[in-house]
């Protein structure tokens, strides 16, 4: 005997005694109580079935703690409005949501809530799946020099990076790459790590406070950006008879934004050729002057491979696992 065979036979049994008018009441009521669950469980079979990557809409991730001079006040009002409005400019629907735990936007990205994430080299070869990537894009400054990291100390006879331990170090408040570069050296010309090496002086937020605390004795060595050395040097040319360049890492970009793999192709080239055409709209300059930078050109995961080897040299030197 089948299931519904059986479950006839219950029914039938149930409501033998019952006359036709409560016998019909109760068909009514079972009828009406079916239709419900039917209209109820709809919604949760579309929304399931809905694919989060298929939506056309420019949904960037930006994590905070990756660019030295910006705070979440400069990433919201600044970074998040002009993006947005550019987006409306050119009529894709944009929307910036600003993180600062690594974990929560790389869960997003995973999950569809965003399809782009912007966030150093660093974080994007080591805290990501790498299959997960596709195509993006990157702010530069129109420079042979625009991925090379500097070790600055005060100019004396002697200056070289061995001649700097012990001396007062300096850092950004959040640069990843600059963070990498000193241990590394560190671990290479000591045996230890920076915190070992080098007397820690207060974190500075921005790239040009660094700079200025060395013109001004107020640290001995520090690490940044060339493209932070340069406008520096621009602004206030007495710095190069103060500084001395004591050590540089070239091929480390400092940051970058990639789409989700699932993105629709056509959608992701629709935005990229957007944004390279940044430079010929007033927002566009705006957004281009918040990054120091000058043009915008089109990347893949696979360009950053030298910031992956540096990683990886880093993690054998101090035999990370």
């Amino acid at each position: 005997m089948t299931f519904f065979n059986y479950l006839i036979r219950k029914i039938i049994a149930h409501y033998a005694g019952f006359s036709l008018t409560d016998l019909l009441r109760q068909v009514k009521l079972g009828v009406w109580c079916y239709g419900a669950m039917l209209l109820l469980s709809c919604p949760v079979w579309v929304v399931a079935g809905e694919d989060p990557f298929a939506e056309l809409t420019f949904r960037a991730g930006f994590f905070i703690k990756s660019f030295p001079d910006f705070s979440l006040e400069d990433a919201e009002i600044s970074v998040k409005l002009l993006a947005e409005e550019l987006g409306k400019d050119v009529g894709i629907k944009t929307s910036v949501t600003i993180y600062d735990d690594i974990r929560v936007m790389r869960n997003d990205f995973e999950q569809g809530k965003i399809n782009f994430v912007v966030s150093s080299t660093l974080s994007l070869t080591t805290d990501f799946d790498q299959a997960l990537f596709a195509d993006g894009f990157r702010l530069v400054v129109n420079s042979d020099y625009k991925d090379q990291i500097l070790v600055l100390a005060r100019k004396s006879a002697q200056t070289s990076f061995k001649s700097l331990k012990g001396k007062r170090l300096v850092l950004a408040k959040f640069d990843p790459m600059t963070d990498l570069v000193i241990d590394y050296l560190s671990w290479k010309n000591f045996k230890q790590g920076y915190l070992s090496s080098f007397l820690q002086e207060p974190r500075e937020k921005k790239a040009h406070q660094l700079i200025l605390k060395l013109f001004f004795s107020q640290a001995d060595v520090t690490c940044v950006y060339f493209n932070a050395y340069q406008v520096a040097i621009e602004l206030n040319p007495q710095l190069a008879d103060k500084l001395a360049i004591v050590e540089q890492i070239g091929g480390v970009p400092p940051g970058a934004g990639l789409f989700h793999v699932k993105t629709p192709k056509e959608f992701r080239q629709r935005v990229i050729e957007q944004a390279l055409k940044l430079s010929d709209k007033p927002r566009g300059q705006q957004l281009l002057q918040l990054f120091n930078a000058e043009q915008v050109i089109q990347v893949t995961v696979d360009e950053f491979l030298s910031v992956k080897r540096l990683y990886q040299d880093w993690k054998q030197i101090t035999h990370e696992p």
